[in-house]
């Protein structure tokens, strides 16, 4: 989240008034599926200070100890180095992911590091 500084300045470099944003209304943000953007969930950091007192990110997102659930997840437990949580539409089975893991919620399975990253050309020697 950007500061009051930071978006003042942001606002010095390109005033809003001077951007040009198109009328299309064509795209409507409530077009967009939350089951087809989340296939892939992908915990990238745990801050673990007490219980009640952490931060975890899921797909960019941040999630505390008074905030634990979205349209998507809830988070039932966090500790050091993994959390537990269960998905929205499958609420009868929990999910420990650790740091820089990504659930692949389709296939239901676990792999180290982003998978929601796009290999590019990757060439085979």
């Amino acid at each position: 989240m950007m500061s009051i500084d930071e978006l003042n300045q942001l606002d010095q470099i390109a005033p809003l008034e001077e951007i040009d944003i198109p009328k299309d209304n064509s795209i409507n943000i409530s077009d967009f599926s939350i089951s087809s953007t989340n296939n892939i969930l992908f915990l990238s950091a745990i801050l673990y200070f007490s219980p009640s007192r952490w931060t975890v990110w899921v797909n960019d997102k941040t999630y505390t100890a008074d905030d634990t659930e979205d349209a998507t997840i809830k988070i039932t437990k966090v500790q050091n180095h993994y959390i537990v949580f269960t998905l929205k539409n499958a609420a009868n089975k929990s999910f420990k992911l650790r740091a820089n893991q990504s659930l692949i919620v389709g296939e239901q399975n676990i792999i180290e590091g982003d998978a929601r990253q796009k290999k590019s050309g990757s060439a085979q020697l």
